[in-house]
Parts: C-alpha cells; structure tokens; sequence
C-alpha cells in the first residue's frame, strides 16, 4: 500500500490517493485531477473509489472529472442534500485494498453530515483517519457554513465528534485533514505538516476546552 498527499498552493488543499495492489482510492480531490491519473498510471493501477468528506464551500472538488475519466464510483458526505451525483455515504461502510480497511466515521460539526475515513492495518488496527475539515493540526473546523443561528449547535456537533469519536481512536493514529496552514476553513491552523491525535490532544488550544460548553 502507498499513500501520498496531494497539496494546492494557494487555498492550501490537501487531498489524498491510496494505492493497493491494481487499484486506487482518492479523496476530496481537487478539480485539476491530472496528478490523480499520472501517479496511478506510473504504478499501472486504476481508480476505483472517490471519496469526499464534507460539501464544499471554498473550491470546486474535482470528482465528476475525475469519474469521468476512470470509471470510478464517487461517494459524497451530506446526504441530506439533493446531490446530482455518486453515492451518500453511510456510517460505518467499509472498503477493503490490499488487506487494509476504510471505514467511514459520520463526524458532523462543520457541516451536519460531514464524513471522516478511518483507515486500518492488515491487523484491524486505527491508523490514519481522513477527517476533512473536523480536525486540522492546531485547529478546528469551522461552524459558521449554515450561519450564526445555527453555529452554536453545529458546534455542540463537533464537540461530541471530536471528544467522542475522534480521539478515542487513540493517540499513535496520523490525522490527514482537508487543509494545511492559510486556508480560510480555520483561523489557526498551524504549518506542522504531519499531526496525530496525541499531538492534537497536547497542542491543539481547542481542544484544551474539555467541557462541552467551554468548547462551544
């Protein structure tokens, strides 16, 4: 299995491709998905498998084009929305490369059906979870997308799927958010490049709100 990062200059987007043995999963990529199709056709792999994490507010996600070069199934977050494509993701489907194992988490907050994708070991164990805009390195995402009136329950939201769900997945698992230092998504995201849940628990000044309603 190989896993790289894919980053945009600019907004500071971070997608992500896994590759297994004769196939590929890609997720949130971005609209120019060239890269995509370079770095699996290098390795002689197709992709199968486009996943999103949340609906998008600040860039054109790239999964209709994506699709519609590779044949590949999309599965999108906020299936309450009336999506013209793909699939709704539901808790706790899974997909199988290569011996390992994503599994989708529904961790709302920054959008009422935002989806994180935990990825296991050949031996079941966490390991990475690609939480979107959840959980950045030093921050939080962002509560406002559907206005003020509702921040403050989005916000309990994403109390109860951070301290809930998240962290409880264990201090060693590597987070891979959907933006990296400069984006608008969060306010304070640090530029420490690669983060892990025990670093977040440390570091992260939002998450030194242990109280729901401190954090709120």
């Amino acid at each position: 299995m190989f896993m790289e990062r894919i980053i945009s200059e600019g907004i500071a987007h971070l997608s992500y491709i896994i590759m297994g043995s004769g196939e590929a999963w890609v997720i949130d990529p971005r609209r120019d998905c060239e890269i995509y199709l370079e770095k699996t056709h290098k390795k002689g792999i197709r992709i199968t498998h486009i996943l999103e994490t949340r609906r998008n507010e600040d860039y054109v996600i790239g999964s209709l084009e994506l699709a519609s070069r590779t044949g590949a199934k999309i599965w999108h977050a906020d299936s309450q929305l009336d999506y013209q494509y793909g699939y709704p993701v539901e808790e706790g489907q899974e997909w199988k490369l290569s011996g390992l194992k994503l599994e989708a988490i529904h961790t709302p907050g920054h959008t009422p059906g935002s989806m994180s994708y935990l990825l296991r070991d050949t031996g079941g164990a966490p390991w990475m979870v690609f939480c979107g805009d959840t959980l950045f390195s030093g921050d939080v995402g962002r509560v406002d997308l559907l206005g003020m009136a509702k921040a403050r329950e989005l916000a309990g939201m994403l109390y109860d799927t951070i301290f809930r769900k998240l962290l409880p997945l264990g201090d060693g698992v590597i987070v891979c958010p959907a933006h990296g230092a400069g984006s608008v998504c969060g306010s304070s995201i640090t530029d420490r490049p690669w983060t892990t849940i025990g670093l977040e628990r440390k570091l992260n000044p939002m998450l030194q709100f242990q109280a729901r309603d401190a954090f709120i």
